[in-house]
């Protein structure tokens, strides 16, 4: 036998026994499945629950492993598996072994395959197929670096044809060989090995002329069919069942890590986050560490479908990403979210920064006054407030000790004492200080509330007698709450939350005025008591509205000083509270005292109107949330250190708690400022802080976006992270010229030489020139786009995916109008997709503004007016430019309505002719 037989029949071997897996496991997983439970029985446990009363949460938890099975099992009949790889283990370890790796699970299917071993690819020993024939894989087992070399590998997509197993091949490798695919010439595995066992047989006694002939034509189509391969028909992220050892390593790091991946377009970012996800969420797919984690955290909670996120920049990217979450098994149930509408629930629904009918105290604007509205500049606002809120805080605290170390009271000043002395040598609050009230006061509370039925009285009794004198008066001060609504309080008594209405006082005037007149009284007999000559804000404001009808200041004296005792006492009391609830009202006075001093905001009228009508920018919105999260991140973490159980922690922190999560990823992060980043951190889970991002500097196309490392380095300070930076470099979207063409992109962008992106090892692709068509214009550039479009369907054999970007929504309409008549011969529609809303389908051309184009990928990319768009935009043209040529995988055509803009004309050697026609 010819050394090429003797590939051609272990070829042959290694097909068939993958083939009859298939079966096997298929085979295995449905009988599974019509099991009678597919897991576990409930009359398993010990002792159970009764189910009609409580939470039952064993029987919760046992009966979501068991849908969890069987969403496995379910899986398995469709997918048996996407990878076999025969390893040859070294000194100490198990003998030469063959292994089948599923996508997701082995729902406990070990045995399923005779002589091999099957296992979840997101396992330890998944990793071995992210390694190439050839290589030496270290695998940890039992805690001990195992040594393993491949030697044969076959990365595959499993699919039933005419009622039998087969499956299209990513990768086949046989020891010294490497990749053998070759050999099969046809994309199905079936069809490949019919054709190696006939060859194998040898010629008949009758010459087959007519098989020869049509194996000729066969093995022609092949050749054509070989480059046609990995065509890009929809938006959707290629399918990769398998990754390479590089992302591997990326995508198991331990799950309570915080990574940054870094890379250039086509280089797997998103599928590498994706496989993340979906690995961590898989049970037998853990390392023990991480196992024992999630045991501690809550395993029910950590796998509820609704208890992870994923931001990303664009609406569009959504129906993109949720094909990719579903093929690895993990649903998008509303996961994918923009931190624009996050940013907006959270600020108004969560923690009450926002004005609602009932509470609330900002109105949120497209308009802001910043000064400096970059990612730093925003970063420095945080890091200004930050300051100025955690010296206010201690500072309340500090007057409120020294106060209550003198009062009347015996008890108060024996607990003032003992609180003095626990703060150290100073006698100093710290924010820190404040998290130890989350254990609770009870001494304070039980003096807190008799005093608070002393003032209740008191106060109930000098506001009736007020409304008893001026019958008009409760109407004179309804008549005015719109202008009292915009006032800050100057002394805010803690007995109303700072920045909110009073409860049941929304929609009805009169009982909002006299809580308004109330908390007037209550202000103006703690100034009393004081010494205070006058209150300022809205009580102020209300004082003057009632003038001489106000009470003698004597007869509110002793009122005064209950109260001003009792905020004394609630300032601890409340200090949680008020480190994450009290911050809007902190943040109004801060930003006009920034205002004043010439700080973060411009100066003139409008911004003096902005900030008197408590308007809030989105940029402002970042910076305060994220002060609040990570206040909320540090009492919980407290809470959870001392072993406050959750049930005996405030509601305000439990309602806030529930809105975190066990897992948050950002996409295309360049985009998010240093803030946003941050806030999304924050956001993950104090107990697991398990978070992963990806993006490339280079493609950031808003002005607000991280600029370089350093601002990781100010993220990783302002949240108390350490992220672990990583970067792939391999291109696997596009073909070698266009990967030519985006690295010289780079390079003007980055100013520097630069490496250039490498390609994936073994990639078949087409190789068509970029197309660069000048002085085009209306109808002109219509004609251009239709021929080319044309010669793309010729070339594939059918209509791929093909994306025209046009700068901005207006040009959508008009272009599709012109383009559609053109291409009505050959019956292929036009669709603009406005907004960043409308993904349109696959079978259409599609017409975007291309500010809405990041993540997506197309065979085919017409890049309309770049010139126009130099002009427009000139500091951020390139990077849109460079997004834009990055989504196609093959095909790329660029027009301008005069000439390549001169910053570009580099670029231009990179270009063919016009027309594709031509070259091929």
């Amino acid at each position: 036998m010819s050394r090429k037989d003797g590939r051609d029949q272990v070829l042959v071997n290694l097909g068939d026994e993958i083939l009859a897996a298939m079966a096997n496991v298929s085979e295995a997983a449905g009988e599974a499945l019509s099991g009678s439970s597919g897991g576990p029985s409930l009359t398993a446990l010990a002792t159970p629950s009764n189910r009609m009363v409580g939470e039952a949460k064993p029987e919760r938890l046992m009966l979501a492993r068991n849908a969890e099975e069987r969403t496995a099992l379910a899986r398995l009949i469709e997918d048996p598996f996407v990878a076999r790889v025969d390893v040859e283990w070294q000194k100490g370890g198990p003998p030469q072994t063959t292994y089948y790796f599923a996508r997701r699970s082995a729902a406990g299917l070990t045995t399923a395959i005779k002589g091999a071993a099957f296992v979840a690819s997101g396992a330890r020993l998944g990793a071995l197929a992210e390694y190439e024939a050839g290589d030496v894989a270290t695998i940890e087992i039992n805690g001990i670096g195992r040594k393993a070399r491949i030697i044969k590998r076959a990365v595959l997509s499993p699919h039933m044809r005419e009622g039998l197993w087969d499956a299209l091949l990513a990768n086949i490798e046989v020891g010294e060989w490497g990749e053998v695919l070759e050999l099969l010439r046809a994309e199905s595995l079936r069809i490949g090995l019919d054709a190696l066992k006939r060859k194998l047989a040898g010629p008949t006694e009758i010459e087959d002329i007519v098989g020869k002939l049509l194996a000729e034509a066969a093995e022609a189509d092949a050749e054509r069919g070989r480059l046609r391969r990995k065509v890009v028909d929809r938006i959707a992220l290629r399918d990769r069942p398998v990754l390479d050892k590089f992302q591997g390593e990326i995508y198991r790091l331990p799950l309570d890590r915080q990574v940054i991946l870094f890379g250039p377009p086509g280089s797997g970012k998103t599928t590498t986050l994706i496989k993340r996800l979906a690995q961590k969420r898989t049970a037998d797919a853990l390392t023990e560490s991480e196992t024992r984690l999630v045991a501690a955290y809550d395993r029910e909670r950590f796998l509820r479908p609704d208890n992870w996120a994923m931001f990303s920049p664009t609406e569009l990217l959504k129906e993109y990403l949720g094909a990719a979450f579903n093929k690895e098994g993990v649903p998008d149930s509303g996961n994918v979210r923009t931190w624009d509408k996050e940013r907006h629930d959270l600020a108004r629904n969560v923690f009450g920064i926002l004005r609602t009918g009932s509470s609330g105290r900002f109105q949120l604007v497209d308009r802001a006054f910043l000064i400096d509205r970059s990612s730093r500049g925003v970063a420095t606002l945080h890091d200004d407030f930050t300051t100025y809120a955690e010296s206010v805080l201690a500072r309340r605290c500090d007057e409120a000790l020294a106060a209550l170390r003198s009062a009347e009271s015996v008890g108060i000043r024996r607990q003032a004492l003992a609180l003095a002395s626990a703060l150290g040598p100073e006698e100093r609050f710290s924010l820190g200080d404040v998290l130890r009230f989350l254990d609770g006061a009870d001494g304070w509370q039980a003096e807190i509330r008799t005093l608070s039925e002393a003032i209740s009285t008191g106060l109930g009794r000098t506001v009736n007698l007020l409304l008893n004198v001026n019958r008009s008066l409760l109407d004179e001060i309804a008549a005015s709450l719109s202008t009292l609504r915009g006032e800050d309080e100057e002394d805010v008594d803690d007995e109303v939350d700072e920045g909110a209405e009073p409860a049941g006082a929304a929609g009805n005037p009169r009982r909002e005025a006299l809580e308004v007149v109330m908390a007037t009284m209550r202000s103006w007999a703690r100034a009393v008591a004081e010494g205070r000559r006058s209150v300022g804000g809205r009580s102020g404001r209300v004082i003057s509205l009632i003038g001489n009808r106000m009470p003698p200041a004597e007869s509110l004296l002793d009122l005064g000083k209950q109260i001003a005792l009792r905020a004394r006492m609630r300032t601890f009391v409340q200090a949680p509270r008020t480190s994450v609830i009290g911050l809007p009202t902190l943040y109004a006075r801060f930003r006009r005292q920034a205002a004043r001093d010439g700080r973060h905001f411009r100066a003139g009228d409008e911004t003096a109107h902005f900030l008197d009508r408590n308007l809030i920018s989105e940029d402002e919105l970042d910076a305060l949330l994220l002060v609040l999260l990570r206040n909320v991140r540090r009492l919980v973490a407290y809470a959870d250190s001392r072993r406050i159980e959750q049930t005996a922690q405030p509601d305000w922190l439990s309602t806030i708690r529930r809105r975190h999560l066990t897992q948050v990823f950002v996409d295309e992060a360049t985009d998010l400022s240093a803030v946003q980043l941050a806030c999304t951190i924050e956001l993950a889970d104090p107990a697991l802080r398990s978070w992963f991002a990806c993006g490339d500097l280079r493609q950031r196309i808003t002005g607000h976006g991280i600029r370089d490392n350093a601002e990781i380095e100010w993220l990783n300070k302002a949240t108390e992270t350490k992220i672990d930076l990583r970067s792939i470099n391999i291109g696997y979207r596009q073909s070698q010229r266009l990967r030519e063409l985006s690295d010289a992109l780079a390079r003007l962008l980055d100013d520097t030489e630069g490496r250039g992106t490498d390609a994936s090892k073994g990639s078949d692709e087409s190789n068509a020139w970029p197309l660069l068509g000048e002085r085009l214009s209306g109808l002109p550039s219509a004609q251009w786009l239709a021929k080319r479009i044309v010669e793309v369907e010729d070339a594939v054999g059918r209509l791929p995916s093909i994306a025209i970007f046009v700068d901005g929504d207006d040009l959508i309409d008009p272009l599709a109008g012109a383009l559609q008549p053109l291409l009505a011969e050959r019956n292929i529609p036009v669709a603009g997709c406005k907004e960043g809303k409308v993904v349109g389908d696959e079978r259409e051309v599609r017409i975007f503004d291309v500010k809405h184009i990041k993540g997506l990928e197309f065979e085919a990319v017409f890049f309309m007016g770049v010139d126009g768009l130099a002009q427009r935009i000139p500091d951020l043209y390139r990077r849109l430019v460079y997004v834009g040529m990055t989504r196609a995988a093959t095909y790329l055509g660029v027009t301008c309505e005069q000439k390549l803009p001169a910053e570009l004309e580099a670029l231009r050697p990179h270009f063919g002719t016009d027309s594709w026609a031509a070259i091929h």
